[in-house]
């Protein structure tokens, strides 16, 4: 009796089999090419900068996206597109420019640039309004003049924090002389404006008016003087032969050690640092001087959880972070004492909550 045997493949066209072999090569060939050139396009890494965004001056665009092979950058005025990775451009109008980035033709980004016809030197720093002599105890209003302004951090030259958030604050100062005041305008720190101040003491008004008529004017100083006599030995030159001398004491230092106040840090500065500390390239000590040296300082992260600094540090450390909201809140002395925070972690190329 003959063994029966069994076919498990169906008679099938070989070109079938062939067709399903090619899609599958090519698709192996397509994901290999976009392994190697893919580009996370909501991390692209490329800036703009000038020294002074006016007319006719140079303004520098650079990008150093990881996967990046080919650029476009487009200017927004009229003029062609530029293929190079760090190329420089002027604009030759005043105005609001859109410039646009395409990286290996697939991943888009826009940035607005803003063209004045302003120098440096006539308008481009915030401009603070103010008096230049006030009195001391009395409340002063400031102003401040900054296109595109939202964000004001007002220091008055009493204290080395910020004394005061918002446009147009108002302050009472303690104490008198000459006070350099400060504002720095959406968290650029390089073109803080710097205006000094004179604060005088109060003005004394006499309660009653003076009566010079009855004012006694002084004797001269003949009706004073005694009558010449003969020079008499003073006894007191005898008593002092008698008392004893003590010997002199060493001076002692004074053990107390003055505390310095930390150095000042806005929330954008501290906002890179905390991202720093996410890519690894700074810990948790290097934020030391701002704290104070205590790392147990709260952090409210996300509305949700309170946790130590030191912990916040070790939870952040190595992941993709981005920070959409950040309070930090100092004492007398500038230390922060305590960090409210939102911020969301990449995972699965998907950016949420921890």
């Amino acid at each position: 009796m003959k063994k029966r045997r069994i076919n498990f493949l169906p008679n099938i066209d070989p070109k079938i089999y062939m067709s399903f072999g090619a899609i599958l090569f090519l698709s192996l060939i397509f994901l290999v090419y976009q392994y190697f050139h893919h580009v996370d396009c909501e991390n692209a890494n490329y800036y703009i900068h000038a020294d002074e965004y006016i007319v006719n001056k140079v303004v520098e665009f650079n990008d150093n996206t990881d996967g990046a092979k080919s650029w476009e950058w487009d200017f927004g005025d009229s003029t062609g597109l530029d293929k190079r990775q760090r190329t420089l451009h002027s604009f030759k109008k005043p105005g609001e420019y859109i410039v646009k980035l395409t990286i290996n033709g697939n991943c888009t980004h826009e940035k607005l640039v803003t063209i004045t016809s302003i120098s440096q030197q006539t308008g481009y720093l915030p401009a603070i309004i103010s008096p230049s002599v006030v009195t001391v105890g009395e409340s002063i209003y400031f102003d401040a003049e900054k296109e595109g302004g939202e964000s004001w951090e007002w220091s008055f030259g009493e204290t080395t924090r910020t004394d005061a958030l918002g446009k147009s604050p108002s302050y009472k100062f303690k104490s008198v002389g000459e006070k350099k005041i400060t504002l720095i305008v959406n968290g650029d720190v390089e073109h803080t404006a710097v205006k000094t101040i004179y604060v005088a003491p109060k003005t004394i008004k006499a309660k009653h008016k003076i009566d010079i008529k009855s004012y006694e004017f002084e004797r001269p100083h003949v009706a004073f003087s005694l009558p010449i006599g003969n020079a008499q030995k003073d006894p007191l030159v005898d008593m002092l032969q008698y008392i004893p001398v003590s010997p002199k004491t060493k001076s002692k230092k004074d053990s107390v050690i003055t505390e310095k106040n930390a150095p000042e840090i806005s929330n954008e500065q501290f906002r890179l640092l905390l991202n720093q500390v996410a890519a690894q390239t700074k810990t948790k000590d290097d934020l030391k001087d701002y704290l104070c040296g205590k790392y147990d300082i709260p952090v409210v992260v996300n509305d949700d959880k309170l946790i130590p600094f030191d912990q916040f540090c070790q939870n952040i450390a190595g992941k993709k972070i981005k920070i959409t909201a950040l309070r930090l809140n100092k004492n007398q002395k500038n230390c922060i004492q305590n960090i409210n925070i939102q911020y969301k972690v990449k995972k699965y190329l998907i950016w949420m909550k921890e």
